[in-house]
């Protein structure tokens, strides 16, 4: 799921006029376009009918439907952000709506209407969504959005598009509504925490409400709240009536981002998915050991898992400077000895790290020791999940002086949980991620980071759902292993 960062080819994107004056009609569309793998793909941008200085204004990513796709970067203009250039009072957009176009032959995700379900999310994301968050990142950068207030609606293709974005990136957005559309059950828990609503009509024959409905089955399953409108009658064009009520544009213009509570809500479903009296031993270095402090990342959990589950065990491992090499001599007492029946292993930015000073790891001593604690801590029962190396250093991607030795060390963690079996927690992608958008203005440190590689509050909440979730996604591993093993048996 790895992206270049963007080459924006702008066109008419100047800083928006300051202090402009209200509006009596309304305000010209700014456009633009980013490149994408060599092609362009174009977009418009809605502003805000006044913008006041040192303001900064709500945001609301528009995928459009089937319909609307091209190159002519206008039919995306159609339905909502023709709706919100007009204003909910009439009186024009009270917030920017960033409208990227999909091509002719394209579509916001790889699932298509019908397909078959998967098994998750696929890794590479569609062109199109590419340029989406291109696009996204871009207005950001050089628009006076609160970053708080982003949240997320398509319609119909737009529709499958919201569920997919919102499954990959729940953090990013304050809410997201999705309107005839569709997603993959398989992601449910992904969603939990995010505010949503949904729209579907009842005698839709495009996308048929069953669509909507395998979807809300699956969250409610999860006690995962979401707000349902299967409307009565009509078909297909489900989104007039959405994007005119009152609950739908509240909750897109005036909802907070709140990262906290998707980490709760994450780590509450961990909670009722391990076992009664489950061990859950964090193994690494000094990010782990500062995230056993008060609402340190693995605190954070610890929190949320007592709650439910007064019988579990959470150990902490964590000692600062440790490397792979260090690991290796006490992990047989820190996690074998504790008898954890879970285990995530996150390590390798010392390993790195001490390289400026002749002291990092080879990496093929890396590599191999990471087999080794996956390995024995398997074979002792133990699932495990194993992370990537998050950053050394918040500027965008190939811009701090170790990324690329970094970013060798996460393929090689990658590597070994795919052939070991052990569930992956790509932290690397996700700080990378995270920051190309919520570091807009390219700072070393500060946005997760307190100094470019140990946590700050933010970070410890980015890092306890990840973790969380990486850690839910082993025990449905394991619930499915559990089965088949059930099923062989009765069988």
């Amino acid at each position: 799921m790895r992206f270049p960062r963007p080459r924006a080819l702008l066109i008419g994107f100047g800083l928006l006029a300051l202090a402009a004056p209200a509006l009596a009609q309304a305000p010209e569309y700014i456009t633009g376009q980013v490149e994408i793998d060599g092609l362009s793909y174009p977009y418009s941008l809605l502003p805000p009918t006044e913008i006041v200085a040192g303001q900064t204004y709500p945001l609301i990513l528009f995928l459009h439907g089937a319909g609307e796709r091209g190159n002519d970067n206008r039919a995306q203009r159609n339905h909502f952000p023709a709706r919100m250039a007009k204003g909910p009072d009439g009186k024009g957009a009270p917030c920017f709506v960033l409208a990227p176009q999909c091509p002719k032959d394209g579509g916001w995700t790889t699932r298509r209407r019908g397909s078959k379900l998967s098994a998750g999310l696929p890794r590479v994301m569609a062109p199109p969504m590419r340029a989406a968050i291109a696009a996204l990142q871009e207005v950001v950068r050089t628009q006076p959005v609160d970053v708080n207030r982003m949240s997320l609606t398509g319609l119909s293709m737009g529709g499958f598009g919201t569920w997919d974005l919102a499954a990959r990136h729940p953090e990013w957005f304050s809410a997201a509504i999705p309107i005839c559309g569709g997603g993959d059950p398989a992601n449910a828990a992904l969603y939990a925490g995010l505010p949503m609503q949904v729209w579907h009509g009842a005698a839709d024959t495009v996308v048929r409400p069953a669509q909507s409905r395998v979807m809300i089955g699956a969250m409610k399953a999860l006690q995962i709240p979401v707000d349902y409108h299967e409307l009565p009658g009509v078909r297909h064009n489900s989104w007039t009536q959405a994007y005119r009520d009152e609950s739908c544009l509240d909750l897109l213009l005036n909802h907070q981002r709140n990262p906290a509570a998707i980490q709760t809500a994450t780590a509450q479903l961990l909670a009722a998915a391990i076992d009664k009296e489950e061990r859950i031993a964090f193994l690494g270095d000094s990010i782990t050991q500062a995230g056993n402090r008060p609402d340190g990342y693995l605190d954070q959990i610890r929190s949320d898992i007592a709650a439910q589950r007064p019988q579990a065990v959470v150990i902490p491992a964590g000692i600062s400077g440790h490397k792979v090499p260090d690991l290796l001599k006490r992990y047989r007492k820190d996690v074998l000895e504790q008898k954890a029946t879970m285990v995530f292993l996150y390590i390798g930015i010392n390993d790195v790290w001490h390289s400026t000073s002749n002291r990092g790891t080879p990496i093929e001593d890396f590599e191999a020791g990471l087999r080794t604690l996956v390995r024995d801590f398997q074979a002792s029962g133990a699932e495990v999940v194993l992370a990537t190396p998050s950053v050394i250093g918040e500027r965008p991607r190939g811009e701090n002086p170790l990324d690329t030795m970094l970013a060798d060390f996460a393929t090689r963690s990658r590597k070994v949980a795919r052939e070991e079996g052990a569930t992956l927690c790509d932290l690397s992608e996700a700080f990378h991620h995270h920051l190309a958008l919520f570091n807009p203005k390219e700072v070393e440190k500060g946005v997760l980071t307190s100094d470019g590689v140990h946590l700050n509050p933010a970070g410890n909440t980015f890092v306890a759902t990840h973790a969380a979730r990486a850690l839910y996604q082993a025990t449905q591993a394991r619930k499915a292993r559990r089965q088949a093993e059930q099923s062989k048996q009765d069988g």
